[in-house]
């Protein structure tokens, strides 16, 4: 196995990453967030923002961040994700933006950016492709730019562009992800989004072949071994609900290698199968409603509320990193994986490359479970804004990795001074 990762630089030594003179203003939207945290606390590391802005509903933990992070230019600013005067109020001065918000605030955020317009930022969003990009003309109007689909998806798309490279010819890209987390390690918004990609009724679970996406697979469908590095290691994976068998062949080097089949698949720690599967096998997804002592309840709602109560529980209190996960020898994490088979001068060739995620994160400081766990997540939206106030990505409206002109070496570089860790096998 080739190691791939630079000597790891502490991200206290981390001067300007990109070389900037921004003097200019971010907010994060929903910035105290598990999954974006840790893009609050890595721009203040590694930019050069003058105003870097919380913008949440939840006082307490937002302003248990700023506390901690404790430097002049990282601020509170309550907001209400309902309300689209309310989000152009903290975006009214604004020069870049970071939307953190979970998906189902989705349009209220682009119309908010619509409207004070003049702003470039990044979307952890990635449902309800259709809408969100037909929406692009509109942005492009308003003089934004905005990279959708963002978070963890571009690097499972920079590790399997890294790996069509490596090829003439590409017959096959299976993308997975790795999900380590007991079931109460977890908060509302990724209790939400694992369900509802177990949801039979759901027709995002998709794969490309032939120039043809193939969607409306079955949940638990399309399984197959595949090793991950440590704690994971080889698991039966099977097909999420992810994008990038939809969006990958709009990439460059898989157009170049002529990509004839992708398809994601992951796994989950097999307390959340348990849940999911049970769910399954009591036709939860299936029934509208059951009467519980003359009360009408949804049982998948039921069912959801108890494990987001758990987490809420364990969310509420920071702890230094080693006392974050007593249960286990190994802390939570997701692994974000590609297997590329190609060939080159007709002799065929499978190449493998993974990316984990840096513990701890936070520099030792007191944080939460989750927190840890979503710098997968909060990471790469901190450095895919920084390239885009440098620069290196210059695209305007609405658009996704793929068509982003992204430089997946640059990216891979700027996570690796992060402390993330890039394997080749």
């Amino acid at each position: 196995m080739r190691v791939v990762t630079s000597e790891t630089t502490s991200i206290n030594s981390l001067s300007v990453n990109f070389g900037l003179e921004m003097c200019s203003k971010v907010v994060i939207l929903g910035g105290s967030g598990a999954m974006t945290s840790s893009c609050v606390y890595d721009l203040y590391q590694t930019s050069d923002f003058d105003e870097i802005v919380v913008a949440d509903a939840d006082e307490v933990n937002a302003e248990r961040l700023v506390e901690m992070i404790d430097d002049e230019r990282v601020r509170f600013e309550p907001v209400d994700a309902t309300d689209v005067e309310d989000i152009a109020r903290v975006l009214d001065d604004a020069d870049y933006v970071v939307n953190g918000l979970p998906f189902f605030f989705e349009e209220t955020v682009l119309d908010a950016i619509a409207d004070v317009g003049g702003l470039t930022g990044v979307d952890l969003n990635a449902f309800d492709f259709d809408a969100v990009l037909d929406r692009s003309e509109e942005l492009t109007e308003a003089d934004c730019s905005l990279w959708f689909a963002n978070g963890g998806l571009v690097s499972t798309i920079a590790l399997g562009m890294v790996g069509c490279e490596g090829f003439e010819s590409v017959e096959d890209v299976n993308f997975y992800w790795g999900m380590w987390r007991l079931l109460t390690q977890t908060t509302t918004g990724l209790t939400a989004t694992v369900t509802h990609e177990h949801d039979p009724n759901v027709d995002e679970r998709a794969r490309w072949e032939d120039g043809e996406v193939i969607d409306d697979l079955p949940p638990f469908s399309q399984e197959r071994s595949f090793e991950f590095p440590d704690p994971v290691g080889e698991q039966e994976t099977y097909v999420i609900s992810h994008p990038e068998p939809i969006t990958f062949p709009n990439a460059p080097i898989a157009e170049e290698t002529d990509v004839e089949r992708i398809i994601t698949r992951g796994v989950w720690h097999e307390e959340w199968a348990e849940y999911e599967r049970t769910l399954h096998a009591m036709d939860a997804f299936d029934t509208d409603t059951i009467e519980v002592e003359g009360g009408d309840v949804d049982p998948v709602e039921v069912a959801q509320e108890q494990v987001k109560r758990a987490g809420r529980e364990r969310e509420a209190e920071w702890q230094p990193p080693e006392e974050l996960s007593t249960e286990t020898d190994w802390t939570p994490q997701t692994i974000l994986s590609s297997e590329v088979t190609g060939s080159n001068d007709g002799e065929d060739g499978v190449a493998v490359h993974h990316l984990e995620q840096p513990y701890p994160f936070f520099d030792g400081n007191d944080i939460t479970t989750m927190r840890e766990y979503g710098c997968y997540v909060g990471v790469p939206l901190s450095v895919t804004l920084q390239l885009m106030a440098d620069g290196s990505v210059d695209e305007e409206g609405i658009f996704v990795t793929e068509t982003s002109g992204l430089d997946a070496e640059q990216y891979f570089e700027e996570m690796e001074s992060r402390g993330f860790e890039l394997t080749e096998k």
